[in-house]
């Protein structure tokens, strides 16, 4: 009888350590890490498989989202498109980009936050730091970064057959579009993009410009002497003479008509407007605010089709 307690005795223990060994392991596979570069360079250790997520921009979270990822923290934005809308209605907001409430990205406990390259989110890698969380950004200035972010993002969420299919969608509806240009030989463009303090030209580093080469457009901003690695530099009056595009697209933040309405009056009021072939043609745009002032993301061919249309099409 001592000899059957003793083996109960030992096959209890040997259970009871086998259960702690295995919870113990698992702890340490959901909590194993990655290393990673982000698009700032810097090297950021994240969770293989991250459960609790906050999105600090639109444009990373509607590709994370459209794959199906759920996420715990979303900024406050007007952007998003209506086929995440649902998605993303009962997430907790942790400010607009340029204002991210750190207070309140903590309190949701997240195992990874996710920006992009702007101050006001640099700037909260050491407070994360500290609090145990690393932050990763992610630029998005081009349609190959949408391609990779489509990638990232499907490990991120554990949706790596979605976004196979995903990207191998954006890929083909790519080809069919682009088959029937030549790059540079489209027509003279310039994009204008205007906010409240100014109005800038957008060069082949931004999003926008580099839409515009893929489309075979030639961007008249890349001539410019000051681009250098500038995504967009100051509008000049006598640059866009001499150059002389022959279609403008406007971009105005949050697709605000007192910006459009202030950029017009001074197409109007400025001689220097009138002698430019794509005022004299009427051939002056404005960009879709929710396809243009946030990166589209999944949403890109979408947006190039517009802009094709623009450049190529007799659209009134």
């Amino acid at each position: 009888m001592k000899k059957y307690i003793l083996l109960v005795f030992v096959v209890i223990i040997a259970a009871a350590g086998y259960f702690l060994l295995a919870r113990g392991q698992h702890k340490l596979a959901s909590n194993a890490a990655i290393t990673v570069t982000d698009s700032t360079g810097a090297t950021v250790h994240i969770p293989a498989e991250p459960k609790r997520i906050v999105f600090l921009n639109a444009s990373n979270l509607e590709i994370f989202a459209s794959l199906g990822g759920k996420a715990v923290g979303k900024p406050t934005s007007n952007s998003y498109p209506e086929d995440i809308k649902a998605s993303l209605k009962d997430i907790s907001e942790v400010g607009q980009i340029h204002a991210p409430n750190l207070e309140k990205i903590i309190s949701l406990k997240p195992d990874l936050v996710v920006g992009t390259n702007v101050p006001f989110h640099v700037m909260l890698r050491k407070p994360l730091e500290m609090a145990g969380v690393p932050l990763y950004l992610n630029m998005i200035n081009s349609y190959e970064d949408v391609l990779k972010s489509v990638d990232d993002f499907g490990r991120m969420a554990g949706k790596e057959k979605e976004a196979a299919v995903k990207r191998a969608q954006i890929e083909k509806d790519y080809a069919e579009l682009t088959q029937d240009v030549q790059k540079g030989k489209g027509p003279k463009v310039l994009i204008i993009f205007g906010s409240p303090d100014s109005f800038n030209m957008s060069t082949k580093l931004s999003f926008s410009g580099d839409l515009v080469e893929r489309l075979g457009g030639v961007n008249i901003a890349n001539k410019a002497e000051n681009v250098k690695d500038s995504s967009y530099i100051p509008l000049s009056m006598e640059f866009v003479a001499k150059e002389n595009p022959d279609v403008v697209l406007l971009i105005t933040m949050g697709g605000s008509k007192e910006i459009l309405e202030k950029l017009r009056s001074n197409m109007r009021d400025n001689a220097i407007w009138h002698d430019v072939n794509a005022v004299k043609n009427n051939r002056v745009y404005q960009l879709p605010p929710s396809l243009f002032t946030v990166n589209p993301g999944t949403h890109t061919i979408e947006a190039m089709k517009i802009m094709k249309e623009y450049m190529y099409g007799d659209v009134k």
